[in-house]
């Protein structure tokens, strides 16, 4: 090989490898002990929030008396023959944080848990029911995950209590690209937004707020800078890769 042909496909080398980023650090949860047990400091609580929508179905020891207290059933498809079929159609938090409950009215259950309601609610209906049991639930608990994951959307979930790594992996987990040090939570707070960032290569974020996500959270995964520099270096790579075959050519026909 000629000595031109040799500095040519260096360069050329030289341009692809600059493009390439390396992803240090990708491990999560580092420093993690995995020879003692943590405690998590911080209580979990989810809180209602307006624009929630919430499954409350009441029952006691008499079913026909709490009839009244029960909204109308929704059937799945289009032919119900089954209870089991049904949903009960839910109650959406205004943007006052109050919902219309039947007999009892408009109550304030903004910044509440679930279960907080569920005990304010017995302790209302005892005064019509006897021995009353109060089941709730979210019905559009979702959390979004955009950014450097397989499989970036928005995710109902069935449960109230999601970790943040359990979105990640209904996302199909973090892309190589993507940084674990500097994870983007967005999380809505009655009229504010709150932003934190997570190290997901340390244990420490879990004694934080954002190891378990709330209702309609935004996880965004940042590209890294080999991500970036691929992904600029893809855009001119065409045309350095054309430019240096035509000088190929050209130093070939000089140098025979």
């Amino acid at each position: 090989m000629r000595y031109w042909d040799k500095v040519i496909l260096f360069l050329v080398g030289l341009i692809i490898l600059s493009s390439c980023g390396s992803s240090k650090k990708v491990v999560y949860l580092q420093d993690a002990d995995v020879n003692r047990r943590v405690k998590t400091e911080i209580e979990y609580k989810t809180v209602i929030h307006p624009d929630d929508l919430l499954s409350i179905v009441v029952s006691c020891d008499d079913l026909e008396s709490a009839l009244p207290f029960n909204t109308p059933m929704i059937g799945l498809g289009n032919q119900v023959t089954s209870s089991s079929q049904q949903i009960p159609r839910g109650y959406l938090v205004d943007k006052a944080g109050e919902i219309d409950f039947p007999v009892l009215g408009k109550l304030k259950v903004e910044g509440i848990s679930r279960n907080e309601l569920s005990e304010m609610l017995k302790e209302k209906l005892s005064l019509y029911l006897k021995n009353p049991i109060v089941t709730i639930q979210f019905q559009n608990f979702k959390v979004t995950v955009l950014g450097e994951v397989k499989n970036p959307g928005c995710y109902q979930v069935s449960s109230e209590r999601v970790s943040l790594l359990d979105a990640l992996g209904m996302a199909g987990d973090l892309q190589i690209n993507g940084k674990r040090k500097n994870v983007l939570i967005m999380r809505e707070q009655g009229n504010e937004k709150v932003f934190a960032r997570v190290d997901l290569t340390s244990s420490d974020y879990i004694n934080t707020p954002f190891f378990y996500l709330q209702q309609n959270d935004v996880v965004y995964v940042e590209p890294n800078k080999g991500r970036i520099a691929g992904g600029n270096a893809g855009t001119f790579l065409p045309y350095v890769l054309s430019s240096l075959s035509t000088l190929i050519a050209v130093i070939s026909l000089i140098t025979r």
